[in-house]
């Protein structure tokens, strides 16, 4: 199935173009083979990137995207539409409002659950669509959203960035960690008993504090 992901370089971007026919899943699993094998070739390059061939739901481009950061060291700064006759451009154009801003890059996304003894790793903020289960654990150097339940552990600001917060919809987790801060829920089982609101924890008066999540609490982050 060679044809069913054709790469297209031009020197600030990718064109990816994608077989329209086949199933969603099996382009999945062309797309990641076809940037580890290209791995070498792309380096550690922060480009732009245009999906071309078929539509994609948002979902579908968040999934495509995480593929080429698992399978390659490829920074995805954004992606932009396709069929523009003047591309590099577009690339440069686009390329351009990120370029310098590490702390601004493309969230990673991950469809979980993520299940006991997995470990999630990024660079970027984490974004995890579903649980984190007992004995998982998700690590992220900068912020931690999860849209579901925290059972396992969260590690934001994972390189030292206190800033940094985690959110779920419900909080239930063995251990929060923000930066070299932490919290053990065997120790502070009590702020978890709350009936599930989505909840914050973040740096306050240089200690963790968890709170259901208002226009308050979301003033007092630094974002």
């Amino acid at each position: 199935m060679s044809n069913a992901v054709v790469i297209k370089n031009y020197p600030k971007g990718l064109s990816v173009i994608l077989d329209p026919n086949i199933p969603f899943d099996l382009l999945y699993t062309e797309l990641g083979k076809k940037f580890r094998e290209s791995s070498k070739f792309f380096g550690n390059a922060k480009l732009v990137i245009s999906f071309e061939g078929r539509e994609l739901m948002p979902e579908e481009e968040r999934l495509l995207v995480d593929a080429i950061a698992d399978n390659s060291d490829l920074t995805v700064l954004c992606t932009i539409g396709q069929g523009d006759d003047e591309k590099n451009q577009q690339y440069i154009k686009a390329g351009s409002r990120f370029l310098g801003e590490q702390d601004k890059m493309m969230s990673k996304f991950c469809k979980g659950p993520i299940r006991a003894a997995e470990v999630v790793e990024s660079d970027t903020d984490l974004i995890v669509i579903g649980d984190v289960n007992p004995g998982a654990e998700v690590i992220s150097s900068g912020n931690i959203i999860i849209l579901g339940t925290l059972y396992g552990t969260a590690r934001a600001g994972a390189k030292g960035n206190e800033a940094s917060f985690v959110v779920a919809l419900d909080l239930r987790p063995v251990k929060v960690c923000i930066g070299e801060k932490s919290m053990n829920i065997i120790s502070k089982r009590s702020l978890f008993k709350s009936k599930a609101n989505p909840k914050l924890v973040f740096i306050k008066d240089d200690e963790l504090s968890v709170e259901e999540i208002t226009a308050e609490t979301v003033e007092q982050l630094q974002i």
